[in-house]
């Protein structure tokens, strides 16, 4: 009989093509997506590790530019290291700022 179904099959909606797969490739594509999202995770953790300007600093605990320079000279943000004279920042340390900064919750 044309067009019948087995049971439990949903119907395919019109125009779109059946992609019919083994397990091997099923398995295989698996593991090519699992390497691809661990590589991801990898290079996100290689730049939440990495030093941040004041430009993104500032961005960073959503402050201007003008205030992580202030919070610098003020001795309340010390920076992580120095380009020349550029003030570099860890995002641990921008964290910590704000954690502490507030003294508790705002009232």
């Amino acid at each position: 009989m044309a067009g019948s179904r087995v049971a439990g099959e949903r119907p395919r909606p019109f125009g779109l093509p059946i992609l019919r797969a083994d397990d091997r490739f099923v398995e295989a594509l698996a593991e090519t997506v699992a390497e691809q999202v661990a590589d991801r995770i990898r290079e996100g953790a290689a730049e939440a590790e990495g030093y941040l300007n004041p430009e993104a600093a500032a961005r960073y605990i959503s402050v201007s530019r003008k205030r992580i320079y202030e919070l610098t000279s003020a001795g309340r943000l010390a920076p992580d290291g120095h380009d020349g004279r550029t003030p570099l920042f860890r995002r641990q340390t921008l964290d910590d700022y704000v954690t502490k900064a507030g003294g508790g919750p705002c009232r």
